[in-house]
């Protein structure tokens, strides 16, 4: 009856935010933590606390403020045909990821600031990793500049898009979940999915990686130029996101219990 309510309540709030929004992100965060162990857990709240709105907008933050030591490059997945990640110039999001993380597990050799400014970035870019939006695939064009297509509004009528940008299509046109409340979007999830925890964090970072891309690739398989978006892949976006937030919350948990011991 729980699981009913809480899902009927995110399908009524048609006003609220898209999933991914500041909001949707930080019940990522508050669902990870639902599966931190206790030491993860005590390092994560020493130097974040307990809510974490402000944690995961922090590297858009740093760069709306013109004080980023980075570029926008860092928010993005590049990846060969074989959803192998390529060697870019620069960090993208993998390498600045993994550097994080060495600094995590590194904590007692680093100061209060920069262990914080590496768990947050941490958040962001496991976030930014499992967004279709920001993953570039070598043969896959449309996976990173502009394109035209149609979607289907209702029965009898479609709506031109033209130019589009694919970020502004993964996280806006395809994403129709409401998200009111950090707490109860992580409840939400955890009621769906809490059980297949294990399964759905097991492998490594770049195992993610890979299986991150092969997802989004069979998705911009029917998402292309001049294609026509129909209410039945409308809905089924919807479920996608639904997962890749889940699978965010539960690799982010795996990945920090590993890293903090």
């Amino acid at each position: 009856m729980k699981k009913i309510f809480l899902s009927a309540i995110f399908a009524m709030v048609a006003l609220s935010a898209g999933a991914w929004c500041k909001t949707g992100n930080a019940g990522v965060v508050v669902l990870a933590t639902k599966h931190l162990t206790p030491k993860a857990l005590s390092v994560v709240e020493q130097y974040l606390g307990t809510t974490y709105e402000d944690d995961c907008d922090y590297l858009y933050l740093l760069q709306r403020k013109k004080k980023a030591d980075f570029t926008k490059e860092i928010h993005y997945l590049h990846l060969d045909k074989d959803f192998q990640p390529l060697n870019v110039e620069g960090d993208d999001a993998l390498k600045a990821l993994e550097k994080a993380l060495e600094v995590v597990r590194t904590r007692d050799a680093h100061s209060a600031a920069e262990v914080k400014k590496a768990l947050r970035t941490v958040i962001n870019l496991m976030l930014d990793i499992h967004n279709y939006s920001n993953i570039r695939i070598e043969n896959i064009p449309h996976s990173h500049s502009n394109f035209t297509f149609k979607r289907q509004v209702s029965e009898y009528k479609t709506t031109t898009y033209k130019n589009y940008k694919w970020a502004n299509y993964w996280t806006g046109l395809s994403n129709s979940l409401a998200v009111f409340h950090a707490d109860l979007w992580a409840e939400d999830m955890e009621l769906h999915h809490g059980a297949k925890f294990a399964e759905m964090s097991k492998g490594t970072l770049r195992e993610w990686v890979s299986d991150n891309g092969a997802k989004a690739a069979k998705h911009l398989a029917y998402v292309y130029p001049d294609s026509v978006i129909t209410l039945r892949d409308c809905l089924m976006m919807d479920f996608e996101n639904y997962d890749m937030m889940t699978y965010a919350g539960f690799r982010l948990a795996a990945l920090l219990n590993q890293t903090i011991r």
